[in-house]
């Protein structure tokens, strides 16, 4: 006769169903590499988690927002120089067109090169970006900002509004620069009014095509006010991403400690898992052992 018992039973059987539910999430574990396999397996792995990818995500969009306005002021930049350069060249023109040593059809021929570049820069000005929006029209970036009048007049038709990014601990960065600053406001001598630099040019080349001595150079000043203010502009840009750089490097480091953060919160340690999975499988065999052994037991085995 058996000599058995449902405690034995019961008991026995809630050992090994707990063992082996260790082991089914050991190996869960292990075959994932993830510490929580349901969220409601480790529901502090699964917060610290949730609250670390959350971080990462933000991390993310604002690394993203930092590439994206250091393309804009690359683009600017490089606008800009190019405007610099050929306002530079305007001011060969004028030392050499005031030297009196060209004939008049050489002067007009300094004009003729003049108001190429007088067109080229305007077209700078009206540069789009990738999506085909306006760079210098302020925020109003469907708007050609700069639109030649019957007149020849250069009339700015985007708005003076400057977009400013926080980047960090509340430091904002001016994510545009508009047209209105671009051309910038310049005094004339013997007049209250100020005038921008396409105005410059513009009159600069009426000069040339005019021969007018003196003309010239009132406006050879004027030149070097623009090509001064279009230099203070390159500097601004070359300044702001440097400082985004900056902060591209932060950011970057930030990345490495919150996925590091993340790993550990997330991942097993394998080693760890392996050896735990051995032990429990062990546990598992010695239940079922037991288990075995304590089912045969019978009155006859004490005879």
């Amino acid at each position: 006769m058996k000599i058995s018992t449902n405690q034995y039973f019961t008991s026995l059987n809630k050992q090994m169903t707990a063992q082996q539910s260790k082991i089914a999430e050991s190996q869960a574990q292990l075959a994932t590499g993830k510490k929580a396999v349901t969220p409601s397996s480790d529901l502090e792995a699964t917060t610290s988690t949730l609250r670390l990818q959350s971080v990462i995500s933000k991390q993310n969009d604002y690394v993203a927002n930092l590439n994206s306005l250091e393309d804009r002021l690359v683009n600017e930049e490089g606008a800009i120089s190019a405007m610099q350069d050929m306002v530079y060249r305007m001011q060969e023109l004028a030392i050499a067109a005031r030297s009196n040593t060209y004939s008049a059809q050489d002067v007009s021929y300094m004009a003729t090169e003049a108001e190429g570049y007088l067109i080229d820069i305007k077209a700078l000005a009206n540069s789009v970006d990738m999506n085909g929006r306006y760079i210098f029209a302020g925020t109003a970036t469907t708007t050609q900002p700069f639109v030649t009048l019957d007149s020849g007049e250069t009339e700015y038709r985007g708005n003076q509004a400057e977009v400013a990014l926080e980047v960090d601990g509340g430091y904002k960065l001016n994510l545009n620069t508009s047209g209105f600053n671009l051309a910038g406001r310049f005094d004339r001598d013997g007049s209250t009014s100020k005038v921008d630099m396409f105005t410059v040019m513009t009159d600069f080349v009426n000069a040339l095509k005019a021969n007018d001595s003196d003309a010239i150079g009132a406006t050879m000043d004027e030149l070097d006010k623009v090509s001064n203010h279009l230099g203070s502009q390159v500097v601004d840009l070359g300044v702001r991403q440097n400082l985004i750089t900056q902060r591209k490097d932060i950011a970057a480091d930030k990345q490495i400690i919150y996925e590091n953060l993340l790993s550990e919160a997330q991942d097993i340690d394998f080693s760890k898992a392996i050896t735990q999975l051995s032990s429990d499988m062990l546990a598992l065999e010695a239940a079922q052992s037991t288990f075995a052994k304590v089912t045969q037991l019978s009155l006859f085995n004490f005879i």
